[in-house]
Formats: structure tokens, C-alpha cells, sequence
């Protein structure tokens, strides 16, 4: 049996809370990571709450009487009859998750018979709800919160407030720590100011910048997919990295997103060129430059001089040298 079909046995008792803590979180992550099993989980909750908004249905008489008569009962004036509405906490163990007339065994000795016109679910229109902000801090009214708390969330620094006295609200003010998964192309602008806020704020995330670098490289030099957002924010990582091996990655994926260079990408590579102590981030400044220059890149006068003078720099490296006399001949007057 596969990891998906476990998890899908599992998705009812997810749906009522009787999962115990440890295997609720590992259904949840799997849920996250797995296409196929979170539209199936959408499935199951979308139908949980339509079930839950379906009014009650009396039992009919007839259906009533039939079955007592079958099973060789007599109806008795205590016995409380009641139809059947779902509850959140109450575990069962099948689920539809299609949109379906629902008979289930409830009171333990009586089964609801069947309504002479069959039910209707109709799914509930879908909401628009406003963009997912990710944000250092929020205040949100109760009303746009789920009252289900799905996993297990990390919440800490918790405390209570009561700031308006004039009335009944309170708040609770907390951080969460929580796995949020973000999907769409490469080139949305969502993603490219994700990518960007993860490249310049990667000291404080995992895994490190430079896994970070590589997955960039891979995925923004491809054609139509350089952007100057992600250059600029390889330049950030360029001026500001303490690691040389850092720095010579973010100017090697620069050096294979030419179409996404802006002229302040260009001003890093150059100031890495004159003042960066490793000579190896030097090396792969200038060559970025030469790919920039072969690609028909406009420099101004004084990115010219510095190529200059490091063409003919003695105490320079001797490729350094050679790649800026290639730059240099590259470009158009």
C-alpha cells in the first residue's frame, strides 16, 4: 500500500479529530507536499461543511414503521427518533467526498430510512478572499480566521489583550510558526518578491543562501525567466555575503541571466571587480561583464576605465587581465 492511500484512510479521521497528535501532523505534512491528496482532502472538508448546512430531514412515518415492523418492534412513546445531522466530532468510517445523499447508522438499534425525495447537496458558492499577505505582524478580526486549526502550529509569546474597554472584544496576540507551500511560475510577481526576500534574507532561513543560489540558477536562466528583481537581489547577496563561495555563486547565476541584468546588477559586478579580496569573485565579475559586453550591454565611462585598468593592472591576475581586455573588445562604440 502506498504512502498516498494511507493517508487517504486517514483523511476521515482527520476530518473529525480523532487522529492522535503525532500522526495528525504526519498526514497534514503529506497533505502539503502530495497534489493528488490535497485536492482529495479539499474534497472531503468541501463536502463535511456542505453536509453540515443540509437542514434536518424528519424520518416519514411509513419508512419509520416499516423498519420496526422488520425487525419485529414495536414503536414505544419514549423512544426519541432523531434525524441524522453530521457533527464534526463524531468519527465514522466511510466518507463521501462527492456530492451524494448520505444514510449512516445512528442511535445504535434504529436506521433512517429513506426520504421520498432525495436530497440535494448543492456545493456552497465559493468565497473570493483577499491575497495571502506574508507579513511580519497582522491584525485580524475573528471573523477571517477558520475556527479549525489544521496540524499542529507552533504558536509562542502568546498574550492576551483587552484594548478597547468600551466593549466585549479581546484579542490574543501570538507568533506562529507554520509550513506554507507557494506554487505558480516562475516569472508571477509574487514568486519572483518571494525569491528575492528569501535570497537577501537568507541568513536568518533554511537551508542555506548558497542551496538557495543553485535553485535560482536552475530555474532563472532559463529563457524568459530572468528578472532583474532576482539579479538585483543576487547583487544584495554579492556586496553584502561574508562567504566567498556565496559570492561566486551569485556571480555565476548573474553571469547566466544576462537578459535580467539592470545597470545596478552591472554596478555590483564592477564594484566587485575592483575592491573584492578573493580573486576568484573577481574572476567571475569580469567574465559576467565580458558575457554582458558580448550580449551588446551598454556601459558607461567609468565602467570602461575600470576594465581598463584592470586589463593592464601588473600585480592583477593574470585571467582578470585577459578577461577585461575581452570585455573591453567587446564592446560597441
Amino acid at each position: 500500500m502506498s504512502d498516498c492511500d494511507v493517508m487517504r484512510e486517514s483523511m476521515p479521521l482527520l476530518l473529525t479529530e480523532s487522529l492522535d497528535p503525532a500522526r495528525r501532523e504526519i498526514t497534514h505534512q503529506h497533505i502539503e507536499r502530495c497534489a493528488q491528496c490535497g485536492a482529495e482532502w479539499s474534497g472531503y472538508r468541501d463536502t463535511w461543511r456542505t453536509l453540515g448546512d443540509l437542514p434536518e430531514v424528519e424520518v416519514p412515518a411509513s419508512a419509520k414503521a416499516r423498519f420496526l415492523s422488520s425487525i419485529g418492534e414495536v414503536e414505544a412513546p419514549v423512544v426519541a427518533f432523531r434525524p441524522f445531522r453530521p457533527r464534526a466530532k463524531r468519527p465514522y468510517v466511510q466518507w463521501l467526498t462527492q456530492a451524494a445523499a448520505v444514510v449512516v447508522i445512528a442511535g445504535g438499534s434504529y436506521l433512517i430510512g429513506h426520504h421520498s425525495t432525495p436530497i440535494q447537496i448543492v456545493p456552497t458558492p465559493a468565497t473570493v478572499s483577499a491575497p495571502y499577505s506574508i507579513a511580519e505582524s497582522r491584525v485580524l478580526p475573528a471573523s477571517a480566521i477558520s475556527p479549525d486549526i489544521e496540524g499542529r502550529p507552533d504558536i509562542q509569546n502568546v498574550s492576551f489583550v483587552d484594548s478597547n474597554v468600551n466593549n466585549d472584544d479581546i484579542g490574543i496576540s501570538f507568533d506562529i510558526t507554520s509550513h506554507v507551500t507557494v506554487r505558480g511560475r516562475p516569472t508571477d510577481k509574487s514568486m519572483v518578491r518571494l525569491m528575492r526576500y528569501v535570497l537577501e534574507s537568507e541568513a536568518r532561513t533554511s537551508p542555506s543562501r548558497s542551496r538557495a543560489i543553485d535553485w535560482v540558477r536552475t530555474t532563472y536562466s532559463r529563457p524568459g525567466n530572468a528578472n532583474p528583481e532576482i539579479a538585483d537581489a543576487l547583487a544584495t547577496v554579492l556586496r553584502n555575503d561574508t562567504h566567498e563561495g556565496v559570492r561566486i555563486k551569485a556571480v555565476e547565476t548573474l553571469n547566466r541571466m544576462p537578459g535580467g541584468v539592470s545597470s545596478d546588477t552591472r554596478e555590483a559586478l564592477i564594484q566587485a571587480l575592483k575592491s573584492d579580496p578573493n580573486p576568484s569573485v573577481r574572476i567571475k565579475a569580469v567574465e559576467a561583464l565580458a558575457t554582458l559586453a558580448r550580449n551588446g550591454a551598454t556601459f558607461d565611462s567609468a565602467t570602461v576605465d575600470t576594465l581598463r585598468q584592470k586589463a593592464v593592472q601588473g600585480d592583477e591576475n593574470v585571467y582578470v587581465r585577459v578577461k577585461a581586455a575581452e570585455a573591453l573588445s567587446s564592446i560597441h562604440p
